[in-house]
C-alpha cells in the first residue's frame, strides 16, 4: 500500500511539474493554476500517506510476528510487482504525450558557488510567439561565496540535438539572473522556445551556454558555463 500511494504522490509530483511548465503558455496557463497547487498539496497528502503505511505492510507483518507467513509475503510482492507494472504503463503512454519531464543530475562549483540543473521539461504546444512547443530548464543557483556574484542563464543559449540554436526568453523565465548576493539562493524555470518541434520525445539532448562573474564588481573576470545533458 506505501508504495502505491508513494507511486500516486510521484504521478501528482510530476502533474505539478508539468503545471509549472503549463503556466507560461497562454493557451494553457489557465489549466496551469489549477493544476499546479492541486497536484502540490494532493501530492504531499499521498506521500505522507505512503510514510505511514510503511511501517505496517504485509512482509513487515509477517517479520515482526516471528511466523513468517507466506501467503502475507506473497501478497506484498504481489501488489509490489502490481505497482511496477502501473510504472510501465504509465512511462508507455507518456512516450505520446504532449509533455515530458525528464530528471537530470548537473552541478558544478565555482568560486563557493553551487549551479545546479535537476530537471528539464519538454513542452509541444503552439506559443504566442509562433513556436511550435519550449524546453524548461530548472536551475538552482546557490551563493555561499563572501562575495556578490552576477550571472544570467535566462539570457543563455541553448543547441537541441535538432540542431536548432535557441536563445533563452528573458520574459518567459523566471528570475533566476541578474545578481545573487552572498549566502542567497535561487531557483527557477528557464524557458527556450523551440520554433520547430514534431514531438517532444523528438529532444534528446541540450547544449546550455550561459555567462558568470564570480564578483559583480569586476567585469573582467567572466566566465562562461557550456554544458551537455542527455537523457
Amino acid at each position: 500500500m506505501d508504495l502505491f500511494l508513494s507511486f500516486i504522490g510521484f504521478f501528482l509530483f510530476i502533474g505539478f511539474i508539468v503545471g509549472l511548465i503549463f503556466l507560461f503558455i497562454k493557451r494553457t496557463r489557465k489549466f496551469g493554476k489549477i493544476t499546479v497547487p492541486l497536484c502540490f498539496l494532493a501530492s504531499i497528502f499521498f506521500f505522507y500517506l505512503g510514510g505511514q503505511f510503511s511501517d505496517t505492510t504485509p512482509k513487515n507483518r509477517a517479520i515482526e510476528s516471528g511466523v513468517g507467513d507466506n501467503t502475507n509475503i506473497q501478497s506484498y510482492e504481489e501488489e509490489k510487482n502490481k505497482v511496477s507494472s502501473e510504472n510501465n504503463r504509465v512511462n508507455e503512454l507518456s512516450d505520446d504525450d504532449s509533455t515530458v519531464v525528464h530528471e537530470v543530475n548537473w552541478s558544478e562549483k565555482e568560486n563557493d558557488t553551487t549551479f545546479k540543473i535537476d530537471r528539464v521539461g519538454i513542452v509541444k504546444d503552439e506559443m504566442e510567439s509562433g513556436a511550435e512547443g519550449a524546453i524548461a530548464v530548472h536551475f538552482t543557483i546557490n551563493n555561499e561565496s563572501d562575495k556578490d556574484i552576477t550571472t544570467f542563464p535566462d539570457q543563455g543559449t541553448l543547441l537541441t540535438n535538432t540542431k536548432e540554436q535557441i536563445d533563452a526568453s528573458l520574459s518567459l523565465s523566471e528570475d533566476i539572473g541578474g545578481e545573487i548576493m552572498s549566502g542567497a539562493k535561487k531557483e527557477g524555470y528557464v524557458l527556450y522556445p523551440v520554433k520547430k518541434l514534431s514531438g517532444p520525445n523528438e529532444i534528446k539532448s541540450v547544449r546550455i551556454k550561459w555567462d558568470y562573474w564570480p564578483d559583480k564588481n569586476v567585469t573582467s573576470n567572466v566566465k562562461e558555463f557550456d554544458i551537455n545533458l542527455n537523457w
